[in-house]
């Protein structure tokens, strides 16, 4: 599957946040309701609606960054992100993370998530080009198992984990949408991919990836593989299981 690229657009009317940094100071935590969030530092960051990076500069969060249910954050623009305690997504969230080429940006901002990012049920995740100390963890989740939907900024929900250096392990599990993919990522740790329901037939894509543990591949459907993504085998320093044994 030619996965999507989004345009993701704040609404103008939107644009009015939080507490900006020249407000809040380097020991405040803020929240942001709608709109773009200030360059700065915080203390710690909640989205509670649709909130979106600026196109350039410098968000820091000391703490932890919260993506409330329902709520979602597109970070996929020039500006750079650095969050220290890691970054939670809730029931029905979405998490735009990074930008690169795979994106449709010009360049790689290289965010960098200290404690992970974990995700309960979200809606979607496009995470790419960043690093991820603490690893990536997503249980269940995703719109329906059906690309007919407009869920996400007017098609369908799907996830995207690529081109990222991961510093600890990858654990997919229970989503069900039209797509999920895995590529070309450094994972210094293991990656487990486990009954995954998606509709798209080249979905459960998992190519390129450099993995120091195991790369684990059950009962998904479709089962794992490399589909119409033009990419090559998984370099694994552990075992490949289940249906990645050939990836």
């Amino acid at each position: 599957m030619n996965v999507l690229r989004l345009a993701l657009v704040v609404p103008s009317a939107c644009v009015a946040l939080l507490i900006g940094a020249s407000s809040a100071g380097a020991g405040s935590g803020a929240t942001c309701s709608g709109g773009v969030i200030s360059t700065g530092t915080y203390q710690s960051l909640t989205v509670t609606g649709f909130c979106s990076l600026p196109d350039s500069g410098s968000v820091v969060v000391r703490g932890g960054l919260t993506i409330a249910p329902d709520a979602g954050l597109n970070a996929i623009t020039e500006a750079t992100l650095t969050v220290s305690g890691g970054i939670s997504v809730g029931n029905g969230g979405f998490l735009g993370l990074g930008c690169a080429p795979s994106t449709g940006c010009a360049t790689t901002t290289f965010d960098h998530i200290g404690g992970g990012v974990r995700a309960d049920q979200p809606l979607a995740m496009l995470i790419h080009g960043n690093i991820i100390d603490g690893g990536v963890s997503m249980q269940g989740g995703g719109g329906g198992v059906t690309c007919d939907s407009a869920a996400l900024f007017g098609g369908p929900p799907f996830t995207a984990i690529e081109d990222n250096t991961i510093n600890g392990g990858v654990f997919v599990s229970g989503y069900q949408s039209c797509w999920l993919g895995v590529f070309r990522n450094t994972v210094r740790g293991s990656v487990s991919i486990m009954n995954n329901t998606l509709a798209d037939p080249d979905a459960t894509e998992v190519a390129d990836n450099v993995i120091s543990g195991d790369l684990a591949c059950f009962g998904n459907t479709p089962g794992a593989q490399v589909g119409d993504s033009g990419g090559g085998p998984n370099t694994v320093s552990g075992q490949k299981l289940g249906e990645c044994a050939g990836l």
